[in-house]
Parts: structure tokens; sequence; C-alpha cells
């Protein structure tokens, strides 16, 4: 069984208390995000995407505690940006245990070796390493060479030290669905206790934008990719999301099931939509307008993505429903999907030409230089500056500049009621301002979604290979 009786045990009873308290939207699940910063730049993600001052913050061990008392979840996803990067993550997970939440550390691995010593093995930790497909493919999306070879080695050793470990796999479009198969095979023989699995989710700042697929292409995808299974494969997910992946069951996407915790607050409104932060879990609860967001809201961000963030909660509170226990039970004893109808078409299925490149450069023209001082213009120019992957700098009207990272803003009914949150450079405060105070808006940073860091990289990473050299990591920030 790829989850223990006791994680099993504990999900249900938390699930079964929200029911009979007759919850809506409770949290399953919190994604805590203690830093941004991470040692890889893979192309089809948009979270590093920060000025430097913001990559070097990083909650503290008692933030994330709070963090987690606050909403009560019985688990932790613990991603990032890479957490093992986080000078405390020991002390982080440490108290998670002590507090008895099941963590997934999430790990790209390459630091998992030698951090191995800093913790104990615990039913109640598992390392969530994050695998993109057999050896060239994962090499590619993660951008770095030799990628593949240290995350298995450190998936061996921690194993073979008694550690918990799963594998999560993002599925982009033009993947041969034979490869990913093959490679479920190569992790059961790493020895892992389930995998996770998910579609890409089109970042809008996402360097490439040319391999995240439809919903109607992500269902045909996985249908040839999970039918048939090998019983071998073992899943560390529910089994009616896996159904939901396959287009044989309808979900709605129930945000608030895996909220997010980082440096900014409670994300508005998922863990991967940024539409403002709360200050407190209650506040995320209250103040979002959850009809917007999800498949059905007809939001366009929304239309494509059957992440496991919007829906995977969505399957677990279905499961605990009078039908849902019987479809769990039967998704449960008849896993194998027979359906040689997808049999057929994976076998007519054409290898790709070649392994899809990921490093296309999304177009996105830069703001830096641009200044905005008239007051008809002043709440558009701040919505570009909420979207601005850079600093800016306010000038308010008592002529006090404020410089720094805007990471929220709440627009109501005219200027004097609006206001903006700024994470000031060099300081770290979080400050608000009022829209009426501020007489010019001024875009001084470099938007580090421009695609320049990537062509950069792009660039180097071609020179340092064709010069012979192996296991090439370059990050955007050290490239300019």
């Amino acid at each position: 069984m790829p989850v223990p009786a006791s994680q099993m045990w504990t999900v249900a009873s938390y699930v079964l208390k929200q029911k009979l308290k007759g919850r809506k939207r409770y949290p399953l699940v919190l994604m805590l995000e203690p830093l941004y910063r991470c040692n890889l730049a893979c192309a089809g993600c948009g979270k590093i995407q920060y000025p430097g001052h913001i990559l070097k913050r990083e909650l503290t061990p008692e933030e994330c505690f709070r963090a987690v008392e606050e909403c009560g979840v019985p688990t932790v996803a613990i991603p990032g940006g890479e957490p093992l990067m986080h000078p405390r993550i020991d002390e982080i997970v440490r108290g998670l245990v002590a507090r008895k939440k099941y963590i997934y550390l999430c790990t790209n691995a390459l630091l998992l070796q030698e951090k191995l010593h800093l913790f104990q093995p615990s039913k109640y930790l598992t390392f969530s390493v994050h695998m993109d497909g057999e050896k060239e493919h994962h090499d590619l999306s993660v951008c770095k060479e030799g990628g593949y070879e240290i995350a298995l080695a450190a998936i061996g050793e921690a194993v073979k030290l008694g550690f918990r470990v799963t594998t999560n796999t993002t599925v982009f479009e033009g993947v041969d669905s034979r490869s990913v198969r093959a490679f479920f095979t190569e992790m059961m023989d790493a020895g892992v206790e389930g995998m996770m699995i998910s579609p890409g989710y089109s970042y809008d700042k996402a360097p490439d934008q040319q391999h995240f697929t439809g919903r109607a292409g992500n269902q045909s995808m996985f249908r040839k990719i999970l039918s048939n299974r090998d019983p071998r494969w073992q899943f560390n997910m529910s089994p009616l999301f896996l159904e939901f992946l396959m287009g044989k069951r309808h979900l709605d996407c129930t945000p608030w099931g895996m909220p997010a915790y980082s440096i900014f607050g409670w994300q508005k409104p998922c863990y991967l939509l940024q539409d403002g932060y709360a200050d407190t879990f209650r506040e995320l609860l209250d103040s979002t307008d959850w009809p917007k967001y999800g498949y059905e809201s007809g939001n366009p961000k929304c239309a494509n993505c059957m992440l496991h963030s919007g829906y995977e909660a969505s399957a677990v509170d279905y499961t605990f429903s009078f039908k849902g226990v019987f479809a769990t039970v039967r998704a449960m004893l008849f896993s194998q999907y027979r359906d040689p109808e997808a049999s057929g078409q994976l076998a007519a299925e054409k290898p790709p030409a070649s392994l899809v490149q990921i490093d296309a450069i999304a177009g996105r023209p830069t703001l830096k230089g641009t200044d905005v001082a008239a007051p008809d213009q002043l709440a558009a120019g701040i919505e570009q500056a909420f979207d601005y992957r850079g600093d800016v700098t306010v000038t308010l009207n008592t002529g006090e500049r404020l410089e720094g990272y805007i990471f929220d803003r709440v627009k109501k009914a005219g200027l004097a009621a609006s206001t903006m949150r700024i994470l000031t450079k060099p300081a770290g405060q979080k400050i608000t301002v009022k829209y009426a105070d501020v007489a010019q808006l001024s875009f001084t940073g470099r938007d580090m979604a421009d695609g320049r860091s990537w062509e950069a990289w792009v660039k180097k990473y071609a020179e340092r290979k064709a010069a012979g050299e192996k296991n090439i990591e370059l990050v955007p920030e050290t490239i300019d």
C-alpha cells in the first residue's frame, strides 16, 4: 500500500469531522513555501521569477508552525523553490513531525544526499522527488544535464536509509506516452512507495508557453498513460483524481483545499494563481471571491488547469460521500483500467521526432524605465505593477520614496479606498499604501519574467555544453 494506514486514518477522520461540522470549505493540505530560491531554472516553472531580495527571503520555523496551526491541516507539502536550500529546513521538519503532521518535502534531490543526515526516518516524513520522466526528458525539463542520475542516486540512498520516498511528475504536451509508462516502472524499481502525476500548468510567466496541453488533450494523454496499468505501479494519489485526469470523472475545483502560504502571506486564490495575499487563513477564506475561479467559472486562467492542487482535494472530499465511497472502493479494486481502445492508440502513437525541448522564450515586454504620474492612469499602472516581476519605486505625495515589490492590491471604488502593499527593499517591510497617496509610480527594476534571463541561460548552456562541460548548473539570477 503506497500510503500508511495511519495516514489514511488521520486524513479520513479529519475529513469526516469537517463533514459533521457542515463545513463546505476546509483545507486538506497546506502548500508551505518557506522560500522561492531554487538551484534549478526549469523552463516550465514561473515560481522563481522574482528580484534578488525576494529570493533571499525565507520563512522562519516559527512562521511555518503558526501557518500550520492556523489552518489545522493533517498534511503539509513543502515546495518552493528548493526547500533543502533553506538553512533551517531540518528544524521546520522536526517541528512538524513533533506536531504529528504528515509532511511531503518536495525536492529536485540535487542536495538530498548531502542533507539526508539532517533528518530521521519517520512515517510522518516523505521526500517527494520531482522527476519529469526518463533520463533525457527529465534533464531537458529541468534544464540541467545529469540531473536524473543525481536524483536517482539520492532516491536510492534515501530508500536504503529507511525514508519514505515518492515521486512527483509533471507531464507536458508532446511527451512520449510509452516513455512515461516505462518511467513508472523505473521508479517502482528504484523502490519509491508511490508516484504523483499531474499535467503542466500554464504559468503565464513561464519561459516555455508551447508545451502546455488543453483539457481535452490532457484527458486523451492520460487515458493512454494510465489505462492498462502494470499492477506494480503504485500512485500516492486519490484514485478518483486519476480517473479525473483520464476523463472518466468530473470534479469541480476546490482551490481552498490546498492553500498556499509563503513570505507574502496566504496566497489568493490558490497555489497556482496569484491574485493577492491575505494575512490570515480566515481572511483568505472570507475575502476571496471563490466563484471567480475554477473551470466552471469561465476564468481563462483556470480553463486548462487539472492540477492536483485544485482537484485532488475535490476527489478526497467526494470520497466521503455516499456515492464517493463506492466509487473509491471500485477504483481501488479494479485499478488496471482495461481499455483496448486506449491500448490501440498507444500502439499507434508515433514516437516524437525529438524529445520535447523546453527552451522557448516567452515574449514579454519589459516596463523598466516607465513612469506613471497622471491620476487617471494610476489605477491601471498599479495593476501593471502588480503583474510585474520586478521592483518599482513609489513616490508619495509627501515626497517620500518607497522601493520594493508590489505583492498585493485591493481594488475598491475610487482611488481613496484602494490600497496596495509593497515588500520594501532592502528592509523587507510590508507597507500598505493608498492609491490616493501616490504621486508617481516608476518601474525601476528589471522584470524577471521578461525572458532575457532565459535567453542568457540558453546561450551560456550551449557554450558550456559545446566546451564539453558536464553537470552544467546555471540559474537566471546569476546571469546578467
